[in-house]
């Protein structure tokens, strides 16, 4: 029953990519780039949990598993340049001055850099079951824990309430705020949070859908101008 879950949550993802896809000629760039990224690593995420109990522990299934941490670990931080992408775009002043570019580019650095170190170069994998699911995770030790994932979700978040309060455009910082929530019990209730990944890459692609096609001056009038209310 679950392995059917995760299954129809990678095919969300796969409709959630292409549809981000479909928008790189209105919208080039990171903003759509990075969504599509994203939503392709979460099908094979998806998918290889869904047959994990059909292919059975082995090296097939240890194999197929690699990739899905080493995606998680470079391509989530992304979500940082994307956020910071978006608020360009939208016309926030602060999203053009260049300590806060700095920062972004630092900080999505780091997180790559702490995701590499312990899901790539630390990979220690082992079985683990969850209701009929079979799947491999990571048995290192990390001394970041999940915080990587928390702060990237927490600068979507932020960048989502910024576009709201300017805009009014509330979508992302909605779906941001659900992956905030669960990120906490996903790792008990794996279902939960891959669910919730869901609700995070469309409120991406809600965003990407209502850009404006051109970068415009910030100023007052034209941040509340450049994403529709929704």
């Amino acid at each position: 029953m679950i392995s059917s879950v995760f299954a129809l949550l990678a095919i969300a993802q796969v409709w959630l990519a292409v549809s981000a896809a479909r928008c790189r000629r209105t919208v080039p760039g990171l903003p759509t780039v990075v969504p599509v990224l994203v939503c392709a690593a979460l099908v094979w995420d998806n998918g290889v949990i869904a047959v994990g109990d059909l292919l059975g522990a082995g090296p097939l299934l240890e194999t197929l598993s690699v990739p899905r941490f080493a995606a998680h670990a470079l391509l989530t931080p992304l979500l940082v340049l994307w956020s910071l992408s978006v608020a360009d775009r939208a016309g926030l002043p602060w999203a053009r001055r260049r300590g806060v570019r700095g920062a972004a580019v630092g900080l999505t650095a780091l997180l790559v850099a702490a995701g590499v170190l312990h899901d790539v170069l630390g990979l220690t994998l082992r079985t683990e079951r969850w209701a009929d699911t079979l799947r491999y995770v990571n048995d290192a030790a990390s001394p970041v824990g999940p915080l990587p994932a928390i702060v990237t979700g927490l600068v979507v978040l932020l960048t989502g309430i910024a576009l709201w309060r300017s805009t009014g455009f509330a979508r992302l910082a909605v779906a941001a705020d659900v992956m905030v929530a669960v990120s906490g019990a996903a790792a008990t209730v794996p279902p939960l949070g891959n669910t919730a990944e869901v609700v995070l890459n469309a409120g991406l692609l809600m965003t990407v859908r209502a850009m404006p096609l051109q970068k415009r001056k910030p100023s007052a009038s034209s941040a509340r101008s450049a994403l529709p209310p929704r």
